[in-house]
């Protein structure tokens, strides 16, 4: 019996020892702490923009200086440099509410390799009560598009939403910032007359809604005018001219200036074409509105408005503006309709054929009007009057190779 405690003491060893396997084997792992996320997000500013008066940034080498005042976000120093006011806001509003999910590094030693030593972009903003506010943008993380962030003064580097960079780096000059003006918004169905001057040759492009009497045919609406004579144009062929007139639009500021200089280098000072637009406006009536177009050193197409210094580029190409009327004529030979012809005179080979139609025309007993035609061929008499309009409407349709 002295053995007995020993034996129970093992036994209740072995148990133990059996739970503690069964409580290994079936307790979750303990997660690793996830020491990115501090309450789900890190907060590295909460400003109020309403505030803010005062924005700076330097980017690639570039100092951007705007001041707010009751007009707005002005440039300082270039107080009439007409600023897209919504950029500049977008550019506040998003330093304003920066989090993020994920703290990178409190390593500062790395912050060449992200782009914060030096930083791509160091931006500072001062509210109304002298605050200041610093912060440095790095490179856009190629995977996820978002962008380095560092709180200036601080070690720690984190990655923030794509906007908040891109606000930034999408303009990277001042005339990216540039409140673009628009181009006059004809058409064809409003549009009465267009001149297009270029050097010493003026070419106009002229609208009239009842043809006009000098032409064979009240068909034909659009006419180009050289001195005195209007030439019939193809209005299929001008919509697509009058439409690009129509549709023109800066695709992005390139300056701001009346220097000649600096419209020489948009060729704008020299050699350009000046497009004036006769139309009538929905809101004032009718209007002339005009424009210019030039070839700048670059070879890119430029645009200026006559009563603005903003120069921006335009996508097409320069010399499509140079109106030709081989390209524009009419694609038929002409439209005369038969009902207003007295006479056709035919030459083939070493012969001449005159046809004159004779029309008569009669009133019955109820007021209604009959009209019959003759047809002479050479002066000997009749001919088949389906023969001749056969032939003549076989001439309408010959359209040039």
């Amino acid at each position: 019996m002295k053995n007995k405690p020993l034996i129970l003491t093992l036994a209740a060893l072995v148990l133990l020892a059996g739970i503690y396997g069964v409580m290994t084997l079936t307790q979750k792992e303990p997660e690793e702490k996830d020491e990115t996320v501090t309450g789900g997000q890190y907060v590295l500013s909460d400003i109020d923009p309403m505030t803010i008066m005062s924005l700076k940034y330097t980017m690639n080498g570039v100092d951007f200086d705007f001041k707010y005042t009751v007009n707005g976000w002005l440039v300082r120093g270039s107080e009439d440099y007409p600023l897209d006011q919504s950029l500049i806001e977008t550019m506040v509003n998003s330093l304003c509410a920066v989090t993020s999910d994920r703290l990178l590094t409190s390593d500062r030693s790395s912050f060449a390799d992200y782009g914060l030593d030096p930083a791509s972009i160091h931006v500072e903003m001062e509210d109304s009560g002298g605050v200041k506010y610093a912060y440095n943008i790095g490179n856009k993380n190629p995977t996820t598009s978002k962008f380095y962030f560092n709180v200036d003064g601080s070690d720690d580097l984190y990655t923030v939403p794509t906007l908040i960079g891109r606000s930034f780096a999408n303009y990277p000059t001042l005339a990216s910032l540039l409140k673009l003006p628009s181009f006059p918004a004809a058409s064809m169905s409003t549009t009465s007359l267009v001149t297009i001057t270029r050097g010493e040759k003026t070419t106009e492009i002229v609208h009239m809604p009842d043809g006009d009497d000098s032409c064979y045919s009240s068909d034909y609406k659009w006419f180009l005018r050289s001195g005195s004579d209007l030439l019939p144009l193809s209005e299929d062929r001008l919509s697509n001219f009058l439409s690009v007139l129509s549709g023109l639009g800066f695709q992005e500021g390139a300056d701001f200036s009346d220097d000649p200089a600096v419209l020489a280098k948009y060729g704008l000072n020299d050699d350009y074409y000046t497009v004036s637009i006769s139309y009538e406006s929905a809101s004032r009536g009718e209007v002339t509105d005009t424009f210019y177009l030039g070839e700048g050193e670059d070879g890119k197409t430029y645009g200026r408005l006559a009563d603005s210094n903003v120069i921006g580029t335009i996508i097409n190409k320069f010399d499509f503006f140079g109106f030709d009327y081989e390209t524009y004529k009419a694609d038929d030979l002409f439209k005369m309709p038969i009902d207003s012809v007295d006479q056709m005179t035919v030459l083939l080979n070493d012969s001449r054929y005159v046809i004159k139609l004779d029309r008569t025309t009669s009133t019955d007993s109820e007021g209604k009007e009959t009209t019959v035609t003759d047809y002479a061929l050479n002066g000997d008499g009749e001919v088949s009057g389906d023969a001749i309009v056969s032939f003549f409407n076989t001439l309408r349709d010959i359209v040039p190779e």
